[in-house]
């Protein structure tokens, strides 16, 4: 199940002394949700949408979490959420995950929950709705879940283990820097003793009644919503809810659902942290401020207010390192939630090695800047120009806005009044509030968003003899002298000028031909030899994807060079197109909803994209300007290496890092064209050879194919016709890649790490890997035995063994540079338990090719597979996806008939043979890293 603990930067939960609070709006609830309280003080949201089409979402939000726990039951709340999932009153054991998956609702993907200190929120998403008995089950499922767990010890003792092995798991080095930060955040608060996970201890100890005490004390239908979203006729859910749960009984004498608050601290709270394994320094600067319990017009005027300074202040940042030979590799700040009841503005920088002072002094230069002087007008103007624009295309697509994402903002309109609108409502609003919202208002607010007292500082990074940190009163003297330093204003850069002055003379249609299998679909060739595929839809009103290939890729680049190509399109992306600056491009496209990356594989080029119908003709100048006037920048250039040779300064230490390093070695049985990132690899790299090398591949038009689908606006061709016939082209030049025999060893290839751990862990990575020829049929039953593999692991591994928090297992299948099929599978346990679970792994490997497995099991995996198919026609990714493959594979469409036919003919029997054939002689690989010496778990 997910946590989510204190931070990821800028979204922080906390806590501290106990007080009353009641959240509220003025905002009215948008009239599209039907909502209630019921007699015993339950909640309830029905909204309907119909997206995805014929799925329903069912949230059960709890207004509860580990912050109610009292220190005997440090980490039961998150643990009384796993037990959701192992029996109810309606439901034995795995019942509910059991039911759903047989109609397709996969477990983890569908089927998930998450605990935070203030909240446990259940989700059973992308339901099938139009199964009236599974809608019910599933109104009945959260029936259980608010007061009717099973909570049997048998059932409470053998997820002792999974917890303990998720607490393993989750503990890296992020994790370690953030329970020490938090001493400092949460200073004389209970939020820095609930992590979420708990006390291990307790977890592997505690008594079977003081689980079932937090359960009766909390889960209670006061602190409780029921939100269900999707397409349902909301009456009659309505009504079901209103039935079910109303029987649901009050408790007599609740305990009080207190807040806590965060104490006040004069000046500057500081901690420093270290990890042997931390990979950067980071600075973050916290100004804590009170909430506004009441959310009103107001209160979301002045969010709004913020929201332009900070991103306003962001693009400056980023501006300042583009343009500056600058101590600092990033830079950012915003609005971050600490608490219910607390929020701040953050300051975040990274500097680079060694320049620690230097660069939190110019994240406060910049700041001071802003502070001192103000925004512009013109930034102002561009800013309130994007906003609108990314509503406005919210509004355009709004029937693409997934019941997930209301079911979230209906359960943040419970546990926090965040106000709840129509898309409409929201955009009509906005629009208003832009408007009047004046220069002059803006400079105010700057102004006021950094504070004297209520500051926290952290600093995290390695943990290592020769690295030096400033002390609390180095980082004081500079905040002290950056108030005082001259400063000059801020500078625009003019980005008035075209993305394109030039007058282009494109090229016109030569020839048109049939996309087999698609017939809407229709390709075009343009007089300078480039290739055009044109799909419209109607599936989104206002989205247009774009892909374009061409073979060759890195395999046509010399062994010695290949570290060159690797960055190549990250130099350009970093320099910029044209006459404009990476940063001077992004205040150009400000307002345009656009957006295109070129890539460079071992085996292809080509480009991603996207746009709204407004703005095909910007996402078109981006693309001829990617081929005829990418910039390459020895500053950027620059900053990059300074980047990788940050990196990899504490990267010996970095357990993860080496691990994934070996896996990639023994993939490729150490071919030099599939380079590891180290010191040697930068010695490699070369400006002169990564723009070269870039645009010796991403040229030509005539070797490219070009594939558009969405929403096309009347005049895309001949758009297309302007801008791609216009790029440079040789119809008699076309390239393939070249195979390089990038492969693992035949055989077994397996290597043991043994390396120095905070918490003991081993992680086991296993890839098969198999050649043999391609048919549709292999590609649905290589996926149907993963599935059943994972299901197996899930059954005997986690609930059984209580030996890992999970066991992944994946599968692929590639057509070039030759038909391969693979299997993954990967899984962190206790070390004393690798030994026995990677043995489990092995047997049931065997026992797939022994043993045909139960016809119940493959038709659940079908149903999953036909579901998700149902899903993903409806949208244009699908289409771009599909066409995409079937040009660069030349493949055939598979229909929805051919889909089902194949899928339904597959039979255990099959699956018993296909593994056989599968898992014999395979290239396997098998990495496992272990700590180097056991001890007792760290509390």
């Amino acid at each position: 199940m997910k946590i989510f603990p204190s931070k990821c930067f800028l979204l922080i939960l906390l806590i501290g002394f106990k007080s009353s609070a009641q959240f509220s709006t003025t905002i009215p609830l948008s009239k599209d949700v039907s909502w209630g309280t019921l007699k015993n003080g339950m909640k309830y949201y029905v909204l309907h949408n119909q997206w995805p089409k014929d799925r329903v979402s069912f949230y059960f939000a709890q207004n509860v979490g580990a912050i109610l726990e009292n220190d005997d039951q440090n980490g039961l709340a998150h643990f009384l959420e796993h037990m959701a999932f192992n029996g109810t009153q309606n439901f034995e054991g795995k019942g509910i995950i059991d039911m759903l998956e047989k109609k397709g609702v996969r477990f983890g993907a569908d089927i998930n929950a998450y605990t935070a200190q203030d909240q446990t929120v259940y989700n059973l998403s992308n339901v099938p709705s139009t199964d009236d008995k599974l809608v019910d089950s599933c109104l009945l499922a959260l029936h259980d879940w608010s007061g009717f767990l099973s909570l049997k010890e048998a059932e409470i003792d053998a997820e002792r283990g999974v917890i303990r092995e998720e607490w393993r798991t989750r503990r890296d080095s992020d994790f370690r820097l953030r329970l020490e930060t938090d001493k400092a955040l949460f200073k004389g608060s209970k939020y820095a003793k609930r992590d979420v996970i708990g006390d291990l201890n307790i977890i592997n100890n505690f008594g079977y009644q003081v689980l079932r005490d937090y359960y009766k004390k909390w889960y209670r239908p006061d602190l409780q919503a029921v939100i269900v979203v999707g397409d349902v006729n909301v009456a009659q859910v309505e009504q079901k809810i209103i039935k079910l749960f109303s029987a649901i009984e009050m408790p007599k004498n609740p305990a009080e659902r207190y807040y806590a608050s965060i104490p006040k601290n004069k000046g500057i709270e500081y901690v420093l942290a270290k990890d042997k394994e931390a990979q950067e320094t980071a600075i973050v600067l916290y100004y804590k401020k009170d909430f506004d319990k009441a959310k009103n017009a107001a209160s979301i005027r002045k969010d709004l207010v913020d929201n332009l300074c900070a991103d306003m202040m962001n693009r400056r940042y980023q501006e300042f390192i583009q343009n500056n030979q600058s101590s600092v590799l990033k830079m950012a700040g915003g609005a971050s939630e600490v608490s219910r009841l607390t929020n701040s503005l953050s300051l975040y920088v990274v500097p680079k090695n060694n320049k620690t002072a230097a660069g939190f002094k110019e994240l406060m230069i910049e700041t001071e800047r802003a502070v001192r002087y103000g925004f512009t007008q013109k930034e102002l103007d561009r800013n309130k120009e994007g906003i609108l624009s990314y509503y406005e295309d919210l509004l355009q697509n709004k029937d693409k806005i997934s019941s997930d994402e209301f079911a979230e903002e209906l359960v943040n309109y419970f546990l926090k009044a965040v106000p709840f609108q129509s898309i409409e409502t929201q955009y009509e609003n906005i629009k208003k509030s832009l408007a009047s919202i004046t220069l002059s208002e803006i400079n105010q607010a700057v102004k006021k968003l950094q504070t004297a007292d209520n500051v926290v500082l952290t600093v995290t990074g390695p943990d290592k003899v020769d690295a030096v940190y400033p002390s609390k009163e180095d980082y004081l003297d500079i905040m002290a002298s950056v108030k005082k330093m001259p400063l000059e204003k801020y500078q625009h850069a003019d980005t008035d000028q075209p993305l394109i002055a030039a007058e282009l003379k494109g090229s016109k249609v030569s020839k048109e031909f049939k996309v087999d299998g698609i017939p809407a679909a229709k390709g075009y060739v343009l007089n300078n030899g480039a290739k055009i595929i044109l799909y419209p839809t109607a599936l989104s009103k206002d989205e247009v994807l774009f892909s374009a290939f061409s073979r060759g890729g890195s395999s046509l680049i010399k062994t010695e060079d290949i570290p060159s190509s690797q960055i190549a399109v990250g130099l350009v992306e970093s320099s910029g197109l044209g006459k404009f600056k990476s940063t001077d491009l992004q205040d150009k496209l400000n307002g345009k909803i656009v957006s295109l990356k070129p890539y460079i594989t071992e085996l292809t080029e080509g480009f991603k994209g996207s746009s709204n119908q407004k703005d095909v003709e910007t996402l078109l100048q981006l693309l001829y300007l990617y081929f005829e006037n990418p910039r390459f920048d020895k500053d950027s250039y620059a900053r990059m290496l300074t980047g990788f040779s940050n990196s990899l300064e504490n990267a010996a230490n970095a357990n993860a890092k080496v691990f994934q390093d070996t896996i990639s070695l023994l993939n490729s049985n150490r071919n030099k064209r599939l380079p590891i990132f180290n010191e040697a690899y930068l010695k490699q790299l070369s400006f002169e050879k990564a723009s070269e090398i870039y645009k010796n591949r991403i040229q030509n038009a005539a070797d490219f194919t070009f594939i558009f689908t969405g929403n096309l606006p009347d005049n895309t061709l001949s758009l297309i016709e302007k801008y791609i016939g216009s790029i440079s082209c040789d119809s008699t030049k076309t390239e393939n890649f070249i195979d390089n025999g990038i492969s693992p060893a035949d055989g077994v290839a397996k290597q043991v790490l043994i390396r120095e751990m905070n918490v003991p862990k081993a992680s086991v990575y296993i890839r098969f890997l198999k050649e043999f020829p391609y048919t549709y049929k292999n590609v649905f039953t290589l996926h149907i035995l993963s599935e059943l593999l994972s299901k197996k692991y899930m059954d005997l591994i986690r609930e059984e063994e209580g030996g890992s928090y999970g066991v992944h297992v994946s599968s692929s299948v590639s057509r070039l540079p030759s038909d391969q099929y693979a299997m993954t599978i990967n899984f962190d346990s206790d070390p004393e338990k690798e030994e026995k679970l990677t043995k489990i792994v092995y047997g049931q490997i065997e026992s797939m090719q022994q043993k045909a497995a139960k016809e119940e099991d493959v038709q659940s995996v079908k149903n999953t597979v036909l579901k998700s198919r149902a899903e993903k026609v409806l949208t244009n990714s699908f289409w771009l996806g599909n066409l995409n493959s079937m040009l660069l594979n030349n493949e055939e469409f598979k229909d929805d008939t051919i889909y089902r036919k194949t899928l339904d003919e597959i039979t255990p029997a099959d699956i018993k043979v296909f593994a056989k054939q599968f898992f014999a002689a395979t290239k396997t690989v098998e990495v496992i890293m272990k700590s180097k010496t056991r001890s007792a778990d760290p509390q």
